[in-house]
């Protein structure tokens, strides 16, 4: 396990409920019978001990982050062949291009046949750059956009009690006062988020991931 960096260090100790979120279903859909995986957005890359009995394991990103980065490429435009990859990652990667639609085209083409897209997308969460910050899909826009697939289960991700102790320990964002408050999180994600993964959960989730089967 890499050394973590001041940085790394202090989102794990006060995370946002919605990183957490997305940490747990991560552990529970990255499975080690893949053996090409394809991480798109993969920043900081903190997926690749998910993935230890892969042949071929590639972080993707536009921008470089010194020794995750492995390929400089736009989401939109892959530059591989079809049916490359058996599993394509995109978490919180969506509503920061500008052309979602064509991010998941692109991953149904490069994905082999019975391959999976793994995706998730905020809902009620703060507006962020990274560098910018386009969309919030609902249920409807996710099972529109991924539509080709064989298979697209869609799960809710939490509801408003982590929805609203992110919208208070964001505020002010980028230089938030209130981030102290962060640390309950540890304490609210799994107590209070029984229901979440089921797809019938409420209105007002802190968003979304999905399974999609090609």
């Amino acid at each position: 396990m890499a050394t973590l960096n001041p940085r790394s260090l202090f989102r794990q100790v006060f995370p946002t409920a919605r990183r957490l979120l997305v940490e747990r279903d991560a552990k529970r859909w990255f499975i080690n019978d893949y053996k090409r995986v394809l991480v798109i957005g993969a920043g900081h890359d903190p997926y690749r001990d998910y993935f230890l009995n892969t042949d071929f394991y590639l972080a993707l990103d536009i921008v470089v982050t010194p020794g995750s980065t492995e390929i400089i490429a736009d989401g939109t435009a892959l530059p591989f062949e079809d049916s490359s990859f058996d599993c394509v990652v995109a978490l919180e990667v969506m509503e920061h291009v500008k052309n979602p639609i064509k991010l998941i085209e692109e991953a149904y083409r490069v994905l082999s046949p019975d391959g999976h897209l793994l995706l998730s997308v905020p809902f009620i969460f703060h507006q962020h750059g990274d560098p910018s910050d386009y969309w919030r899909p609902t249920v409807q826009a996710l099972k529109m956009a991924t539509s080709r697939f064989v298979c697209s289960e869609i799960y809710h991700q939490g509801n408003r009690i982590h929805a609203i102790s992110d919208l208070i320990t964001t505020a002010f964002y980028p230089r938030s006062v209130f981030w102290p408050l962060r640390i309950v999180n540890h304490l609210i994600v799994h107590p209070f988020s029984c229901l979440s993964s089921r797809q019938s959960g409420g209105s007002a989730p802190s968003g979304f991931f999905v399974v999609a089967s090609k």
